[in-house]
């Protein structure tokens, strides 16, 4: 078989496969495994505090984000979300179960918020495609300057 049949038919199968498995050959990829745990630590570091190592916040305090909408939704949204402190959460608070204010993280990098996103999109967000610095940088320049 010649190496360019070898490959298409290769190229066929993975496709076949994803579909099978219910899997859309347009779908962005997971993020690599390095890519993950870089993200994590950033959580980490960013996150955990408030939304907590299961994504399910603290009761009354901050909300969770484990299966949210926000999470699993538009990516440009949610990097919006988060690099304004959740489009002003201060003036949505009445009547929230929830009483803190999310700070806004636009002092973090494109890639540092593409970790962050692609993180919480694949652990809480029900395996959402990963979230790429350009993306970020997209929602970014949408915003006006500081």
């Amino acid at each position: 078989m010649s190496r360019s049949r070898s490959a298409l038919l290769s190229g066929v199968l993975a496709l076949a496969a994803g579909a099978a498995w219910g899997q859309s050959p347009s779908a962005a990829p997971a993020a690599d495994a390095a890519a993950q745990a870089a993200g994590q630590k950033l959580y980490a570091r960013h996150c955990l505090s408030c939304h907590q190592a299961d994504g399910y916040g603290v009761p009354n305090m901050q909300p969770a984000i484990k299966g949210g909408a926000w999470v699993k939704g538009d990516p440009k949204a949610l990097a919006l979300f988060v690099m304004t402190g959740g489009f002003d959460s201060a003036g949505r608070k009445e009547g929230a179960a929830s009483h803190n204010v999310m700070p806004a993280f636009r002092q973090l990098s494109d890639d540092e918020l593409a970790g962050i996103l692609s993180y919480i999109r694949e652990k809480f967000g029900e395996g959402a495609p990963a979230v790429t610095p350009g993306l970020v940088a997209e929602a970014r320049a949408t915003l006006p300057a500081p």
